[in-house]
């Protein structure tokens, strides 16, 4: 295994920081829930009463092995397709599969618009009671 450096070890650092704050703490505070009660005692009852679940649990593994059999059947044959073509080819079909996640954000960043803009309902509001608008954006 090859030993990292100083600086390699530094630039990892926001990472590891950023997935103990958002990854291993929420999921050491959800497992302490699992396994204690309202006083805070060590309890099984909260994973015994999964099984009241059980139903819904099957369901939702149901959909998750659809949703994924659906997407082997649709995208492994495209990336077949695609590594066949040409280049011009390849940057539209590529072009195909982006620009659905692009609109998701541009439909976001409209909606942040109609919040911060300086006519937008953040401002809005805070004219009503005397302290704005401000420019947010």
């Amino acid at each position: 295994m090859k030993k990292r450096t100083l600086a390699q070890r530094i630039a990892g650092a926001p990472y590891i920081l950023w997935a103990l704050l958002f990854i291993l703490i929420p999921l050491a505070i959800v497992v302490g829930y699992a396994f204690t009660d309202a006083d805070g005692n060590f309890t099984l009852q909260n994973i015994r009463q999964l099984a009241e679940y059980r139903d819904i649990f099957l369901i939702s593994f149901e959909y998750s092995f659809i949703a994924t059999v659906i997407t082997l059947v649709i995208s492994y044959p495209f990336a077949y397709l695609m590594s066949r073509k040409g280049m011009a080819a390849q940057r539209i079909m590529m072009m195909l599969v982006m620009l659905p996640m692009w609109m998701n954000f541009l439909l976001r960043t409209y909606a942040w618009m109609t919040l911060l803009g300086n006519e937008g309902i953040i401002n809005t509001l805070l004219g009503y009671i005397g302290i704005g608008p401000f420019k947010m954006l």
